[in-house]
């Protein structure tokens, strides 16, 4: 299936009730300030982390000098939270190994509590927002007929008065 094929399969429909109207252009201008902030917040991260990777190892010195901050001016630069290594275990993945190794009544254990144990997250579906030039498919392929037909009435015209030119030059002749 190729886009055009996915193109001519969009059917639009009108939306007649004017709170759901609202709503969604309501909906559209939020969309449109969200993804206009997260692009700010991105390239403010980025700068962000530029600058954390030359702070940070300072801190790190300070804290070996029993230090607390740094100061400038009137700002205070301190560690909220000192970092630390935090050790995770795959108990699924444990528990799979060791299934492969005993007998069959305990692997019927290990897979009650693994199903037991199971969770499911829901995700929410995303709903896309695109701004579109205040016309519908349709709309578009009407003011395309129509930008025809007005060529084709003008090319019509011209040629009539050209025609009706030459006949009144003939019945000036006659």
């Amino acid at each position: 299936m190729n886009l055009t094929d996915i193109y001519n399969n969009i059917q639009e429909v009108k939306v007649e009730d004017p709170e759901l109207t609202a709503q969604i252009k309501e909906f559209a201008e939020l969309s449109d300030e969200i993804d206009r902030v997260s692009a700010r917040l991105k390239m403010l991260e980025k700068k962000y982390k530029g600058l954390e990777e030359v702070i940070r190892p300072v801190l790190d010195e300070l804290d070996e000098t029993k230090d607390k901050a740094l100061e400038v001016e009137n700002i205070l630069v301190t560690i909220k939270r000192k970092g630390y290594d935090r050790t995770s275990f795959a108990y699924k993945e444990a528990l799979e190994w060791v299934k492969k190794r005993i007998n069959p009544a305990m692997r019927k254990l290990v897979d009650d509590s693994l199903e037991a144990t199971a969770k499911t997250a829901t995700i929410a579906s995303q709903i896309g927002v695109q701004k579109i030039e205040e016309q519908s498919v349709l709309d578009k392929i009407i003011n395309t007929l129509k930008g025809y037909w007005s060529k084709i009435t003008q090319k019509l015209s011209a040629a009539n008065n050209s025609l009706s030119r030459d006949i009144d030059a003939l019945k000036a002749k006659i």
